[in-house]
């Protein structure tokens, strides 16, 4: 699956509400230049996952309010994307960087224990409950990309 990406629009209307310049956006973010909050929200580039949480802090917002996603009902990636994490940083004592890649990506067969549910929950900083209802969301949408590729 695709990572969620930024919805430039969103930021743009955030950052607006506020009466924020792209320079002043950039300033707070400790970026070196305005053009890249331009780009950003013109759809040109996404932002890396370690920076979506602080962007929407700066323009106050929800992290997952800035994602193409349904905030209320996330797959997996974008939680992730929402805690400012690279999948590569998924990795904790009862779950393996491929086994939460596979998790997210939605396939069939890789079984979400409690165990394991509990330990990506941590490291997303979020509730389990939350974990468990953003793997069933990638399991569905991983389902309707490969039906709708048949």
């Amino acid at each position: 699956m695709a990572r969620p990406l930024l919805r430039g629009d969103r930021l743009q209307a955030a950052r607006e509400a506020l009466g924020l310049t792209r320079d002043q956006l950039a300033t707070r973010l400790e970026l070196s230049s305005p053009a890249r909050i331009r780009v950003w929200e013109m759809g040109l580039e996404h932002p890396r996952p370690r920076l979506v949480p602080r962007l929407a802090a700066a323009v106050g917002v929800e992290p997952l309010y800035l994602l193409d996603v349904d905030a209320n009902d996330p797959p997996l990636a974008a939680l992730r994307v929402a805690a400012g994490l690279a999948t590569n940083e998924m990795g904790a004592p009862s779950v393996s960087v491929m086994t939460y890649v596979r998790l997210e990506d939605g396939r069939p067969g890789t079984e979400s224990s409690p165990t394991l549910v509990a330990a990506v929950a941590q490291v997303l900083g979020v509730d389990p409950t939350r974990v468990e209802a953003a793997i069933r969301r990638s399991r569905s949408d991983h389902a309707a990309l490969a039906t709708s590729s048949d």
